[in-house]
């Protein structure tokens, strides 16, 4: 559930970080005017009003609105803190947006670094106010310096919410970026299935397990040329994924369905003996020849021959592979649609 908010609040962090700067401004302009401060009241008011029309009328442009905001929030800090005198550390903001803007412009963009060092201008020019005590509305003074702490606070504790739900979208996201990678060099992404130099990995790794037996199973589905070329390749792809997914979900979990290459598959099933994964085979055989598979109100029909080969050392996996293959191919040879031990 938490997983799931997150994605939805990464999907939409551009119009919600709109919606969150609208926020800031309406409480600000509220506070500015219960304190005496109108001009600056009056200024949030302003920027209250451009955030609204925004949303409004936003669209998918991302770039275009991010690159509004930092602008907008850069130089609604350096005014506000000249009128203040420095004295309320809108410089907060300044470095909360150049952190920010990294992460919500896209990766492409080569603009960030540019911003980023206007970015620091801005927040060098703020320093400079807040020490020389610049402030161009000096008769403002008294009203400042009664709320001065308090502003202050609640500009880090923005600054710092504003952070931490960057931060954790851009974590979320890195983490989402590096299971998909993960996933997409483990799995066949047509049939989902484990691809064959996951299943190597696997087994290299798993060579010093004590496996009493195992079985191996290479199937292939027959005529699959004449499928392509009678009903095209995309009826092609569908017969792939129904007879992998017949495969994989006849199956219990322990055993691992893998896409091998091309029309082949490769069934590994741990501690099953022959005669067990012979009579598993034969009912894949069957069931995977009397599915009909419809596609474009077309209903195809389709064999599979298997090859097996039982081990009894993982360290001679290979080995086994290679006999069921050579068992796969005499099938072939030999009337498909079969299973050959």
């Amino acid at each position: 559930m938490c997983e799931k908010f997150i994605e939805i609040l990464s999907k939409k962090k551009t119009w919600i970080f709109l919606i969150m700067c609208l926020m800031v401004h309406i409480l600000n302009s509220v506070i500015f005017f219960f304190v005496g401060l109108i001009p600056l009241s009056m200024l949030n008011i302003l920027s209250t009003i451009f955030y609204s029309v925004v949303i409004v009328s936003y669209k998918e442009d991302k770039d275009f609105y991010i690159i509004f905001t930092y602008f907008e929030i850069s130089t609604f800090s350096l005014i506000s803190e000249l009128f203040s005198g420095g004295s309320f550390f809108y410089i907060f903001y300044v470095i909360g947006m150049i952190s920010s803007v990294y992460y919500l412009l896209p990766p492409k963009k080569r603009m960030k670094q540019i911003f980023q060092g206007v970015g620091i201008v801005y927040a060098i020019a703020i320093y400079f106010v807040h020490i020389k005590e610049i402030c161009f509305f000096p008769e403002f003074l008294p009203a400042v310096n009664l709320c001065k702490h308090e502003i202050g606070l609640l500009n880090l504790c923005i600054t710092l919410f504003t952070l931490f739900y960057i931060s954790n979208l851009y974590f979320f996201e890195m983490n989402a970026a590096n299971e998909k990678l993960s996933y997409c060099s483990d799995h066949d992404l047509m049939t989902g299935l484990f691809n064959r130099r996951f299943f190597e990995h696997i087994m290299e790794r798993n060579k010093t397990e004590n496996e009493n037996k195992y079985t191996i199973a290479i199937f292939d589905i027959d005529d699959f040329k004449k499928v392509n070329d009678t009903y095209g390749h995309q009826a092609g792809d569908e017969v792939l994924k129904i007879v992998s997914k017949t495969i994989e979900e006849c199956s219990n979990d322990e055993f691992v369905t893998v896409r091998w290459g091309g029309e082949e598959f490769v069934l590994y099933m741990p501690r099953t003996d022959e005669i067990t994964a012979y009579e598993h085979l034969e009912y894949l055989r069957k069931r995977i020849a009397n599915t009909e598979i419809e596609f474009d109100d077309k209903k195809i029909k389709v064999t599979v021959t298997v090859g097996m080969c039982t081990g009894t050392n993982l360290t001679d996996y290979e080995l086994v592979i290679r006999t069921a293959d050579d068992r796969l191919y005499y099938g072939k040879r030999n009337g498909k649609n079969c299973v050959i031990k």
